[in-house]
């Protein structure tokens, strides 16, 4: 099983972006702003986490991350706006601050599950640092 790092490196008042790493792999994240960790509209609190295998009525062959506190249904899928996530992580090959948003993320999404499987070990952390 992968271990994979997520670091959040740009807080924008729309969302959040992020770079993920494993191994030989390397894409970028999209998730909505820190807001409390409120469902639907926040990303969700630094920390490790375990993802699994999920299939939805919406979205298939996803990853879920769980035991997320007081939040369910946290996904890793594909999506390039912020307001194609509620909560979840979008994730691409590029990325734009200006106007936030990842791209290539259907491709980008295949990749990192033939990379690392839709089953692994997940560290979220901040690098406010890098553009604070």
């Amino acid at each position: 099983m992968a271990d994979v790092t997520l670091t959040r490196f740009a807080y924008l008042d729309e969302a959040t972006i992020g770079v993920l790493e494993a191994d030989d792999f390397t894409c970028f994240t999209l998730e909505n702003p820190w807001l409390e960790n409120q469902v639907n509209i926040s990303c969700i609190p630094e920390g490790e986490y375990k993802c699994d295998p999920f299939d939805g009525n919406k979205y298939k062959g996803v990853i879920e991350i769980t035991d997320v506190v007081d939040r369910s249904a946290i996904l890793f899928h594909a999506g390039n706006y912020p307001r194609e996530t509620q909560g979840c992580i979008l994730v691409g090959s590029a990325y734009d601050l200006s106007a936030p948003s990842v791209s290539y993320s259907k491709n980008t999404l295949a990749e990192l599950i033939e990379k690392l499987g839709r089953e692994f070990e997940l560290e979220i952390r901040s690098s406010r640092a890098i553009l604070d």
